[in-house]
This record gives structure tokens, sequence and C-alpha cells, in this order.
């Protein structure tokens, strides 16, 4: 099958847009990170929607004057990796705004170096897996609801009849997404 057949081609996850949950829309994220001097977290687990979230975030940053800058520090960055992010960070300074995506990679003395070298960009946000060194613009959780509402938009239907595969994957929704494009390519 060809992949623009897919409803679950990559491009066509990558197009999908973020889903909030109950009571957060744009404006109320934006305000939050405000709140907070443009310096926050966001938290979830795999899957959750924190890569997508960012990605989103960055016409809603710029229509606010800001330059974002996505950074990503996959889990098998290596150490070296991490040391060189705090000069690559050095860089950015505002109306520079850094976006990190994948904080939870850092140890200790690799955050401090890191925090420290983000003081000079307009804003700094981070994603990681649980609450931790900043404070939180948002937390993300899954649902099977979420799931379903994401198939819906990408096929206009309903989940295949198989209930298991949001536990199968434990609640990450990129899994359950892959899995069910696999499954369409037959």
């Amino acid at each position: 099958m060809p992949d623009n057949d897919n409803p679950f081609a990559t491009s066509k996850l990558e197009s999908l847009p973020f889903h909030f949950p109950s009571g957060v829309n744009w404006e109320t994220l934006i305000q939050r990170i405000e709140v907070h001097q443009w310096c926050a977290s966001i938290v979830g687990g795999s899957g959750t929607g924190k890569t997508t979230l960012l990605q989103q975030l960055i016409p809603h940053l710029e229509a606010r004057g800001f330059q974002p800058v996505l950074f990503r520090l996959p889990a098998e960055s290596s150490m070296r990796e991490k040391e060189r992010l705090a000069d690559k960070l050095r860089e950015v300074e505002a109306p520079g705004f850094i976006l990190l995506d994948g904080g939870e990679q850092l140890s200790t003395r690799h955050w401090l170096s890191v925090r420290a070298a983000a003081t000079h960009a307009a804003g700094f946000i981070v994603t990681v897996q649980r609450t931790s060194r900043l404070p939180v613009a948002l937390e993300l959780e899954t649902s099977r609801k979420l799931l379903d509402a994401l198939v819906c938009d990408l096929t206009g239907g309903k989940l295949p009849d198989d209930e298991t595969i949001f536990h199968r994957h434990r609640g990450n929704l990129r899994d359950c997404l892959l899995e069910l494009q696999n499954r369409w390519a037959g």
C-alpha cells in the first residue's frame, strides 16, 4: 500500500493537531509558561505527546516575538553529546527561546551546566518524564479515549476491534500509532 494511502503514515501523524487535556488550550499554556517567567517544563511519560506539543508550540512563541530553537536529546545520546549541549545552548540569546526535548537524559551535573547556559535566552522550556527541576506548565497523560480521538482524526472511524492495543503499549500513544501504521501497511 502506498504510504499516502495509509491513514497512519508518518506525514499524517506529524500533521495531527495536539489534543490538550480538558480546560487547556494554546492560550492557557502560553499563560502558564509566562507566569513562570518563560521557564518551565512539560511533563509526561513516553508517548504522551511532549515532542508533538513542543514542535507545535514554535509558531505560538514566534507570534509573541520569540525565536524558538529546538534541541533534541534522544535516549541514546552519548556522554559527549550531553556535555556539548551546554555549549550549543550558550549560543542562543534573547529573543532566542530554547526548547529542549528529552531533559530526563541529563544527569544533575549536566543539568546544572545546561540550566546555566540557558540564562541568556528569552525562555527555556524542557520536556521531562517526571516532575523535576523547573515549574510544570503542563503535565500530560494518555487514555484510551485520547487514542480513540486520534484514530478518528486520522481515519474518520473508530479504533480497530483490538481493545488491547492501548494496554499492550502501556498507554504509549506513539507506539500504538506505529503499530496501527504497520498493520495498515500490511
